[in-house]
């Protein structure tokens, strides 16, 4: 299913995706996946969430937590920006409603991935803090694009409240 999911972000990426634009928010793009990286990283042995091995194809392809989390990092994430930045409205009011948009997407993907057990979660994350995460990381990609120093500022402290809130333990580090 998990590539069903990929598979519509792709099309959704060149059906929509501002393209031409691409260089100017490549940067962008990778502030996402450098953030995603950093939590697969800083929190191997102390997940919030995990996407679970998924047999693909008969037993030809097997997809487990890392290739997942790469394949999205790659394909979502990709088309996710070439949309989202690429046609961000220039009024306030339809940046908020854009926001919404895709909290609600990513929403929606995340709740039917963790219903059919594609992702389970872990050491107190659920779904809301998906939806209360993803409000916060849209807003933050913005940032980014506009202001890229501004953008990785105001992600130390997101950071910081994350760690201490979940309670993570200095010995999950490396």
């Amino acid at each position: 299913m998990i590539l069903v999911f990929l598979f519509c972000y792709a099309l959704l990426g060149w059906k929509f995706g501002n393209w031409k634009d691409f260089y100017s928010y490549y940067p962008t793009l990778l502030f996402f996946i450098i953030g995603d990286l950093l939590s697969q990283f800083l929190l191997y042995d102390y997940s919030m969430w995990k996407f679970h091995a998924i047999t693909a194809f008969g037993d030809h392809i097997s997809l487990n937590h890392t290739i997942i989390s790469l394949c999205k990092m790659l394909v979502q994430y990709t088309s996710t920006i070439s949309i989202f930045i690429g046609r961000l409205p220039s009024t306030y009011r339809g940046k908020i409603a854009w926001i919404l948009l895709w909290t609600g997407i990513y929403g929606v993907t995340e709740g039917l991935s963790h219903l059919l057990g594609m992702m389970t979660y872990h050491n107190g994350w659920h779904l809301g803090w998906d939806i209360l995460f993803n409000i916060m990381m849209f807003t933050v990609l913005i940032v980014h694009h506009k202001n890229p120093l501004v953008g990785w500022i105001i992600s130390f402290p997101i950071i910081l409240f994350l760690w201490l809130y979940f309670d993570v333990p200095y010995s999950v580090l490396k």
